[in-house]
């Protein structure tokens, strides 16, 4: 399972929170670079670094990021 963000909800929630990118990374003890990667779209959060995030943003995990499934169904693999 990958963890993703809604970018535009991520992106908003952090402005509307008050928080830069960096200032979020230092409020939850990850880096400002992790925070801007998230938002472009170029990282995944690990599950830690997700809980943070949304522990300092106060907001449910549902309202900033989804999971996506890596794992092909069997009859997806039959096809292959």
């Amino acid at each position: 399972m990958i963890i993703k963000a809604k970018l535009n909800e991520f992106t908003s929630t952090r402005i509307k929170k008050g928080f830069s990118q960096r200032g979020l990374g230092r409020a939850a003890n990850l880096s400002g670079a992790l925070i801007n990667q998230i938002e472009s779209n170029d990282r995944n959060p690990s599950p830690e670094s997700a809980k943070k995030i949304c522990d300092v943003l106060q907001v449910n995990f549902d309202d900033i990021f989804f999971t996506e499934s890596v794992c092909k169904s069997e009859q997806e693999k039959q096809i292959i």
